[in-house]
């Protein structure tokens, strides 16, 4: 079910770093310390997506890795997308 504007303005607030883009979608950039760490972030990002049959829009640009979120099938912003970045943020922190 499609989030009201304001419960993704709750659920940013909740957020770690995520930001609005457009009105469909969530975004963050990550940071890695290497391009094959970053490489290794994505992989483990992909499996995460997998398992959670939700799929990440991904940039891999050197260490730098974008993630946007979206449920497609909805048009627009669910839960799904919020609990794939507190979980995205998860695995981040292994590599901070």
């Amino acid at each position: 079910m499609i989030l009201t504007n304001e419960e993704v303005q709750a659920n940013l607030k909740d957020s770690q770093g995520w930001e609005l883009e457009g009105n469909k979608w969530i975004r963050k950039q990550f940071i890695l310390p290497t391009f094959p760490k970053a490489i290794q972030f994505v992989n483990e990002l992909a499996d995460l997506a997998e398992t959670r049959q939700h799929h990440p829009y991904i940039i891999i640009d050197h260490k730098q890795i974008t993630v946007k979120l979206s449920t497609l099938d909805e048009d627009g912003l669910t839960q799904k997308d919020f609990e794939s970045a507190h979980a995205y943020d998860k695995t981040y922190q292994r590599y901070t």
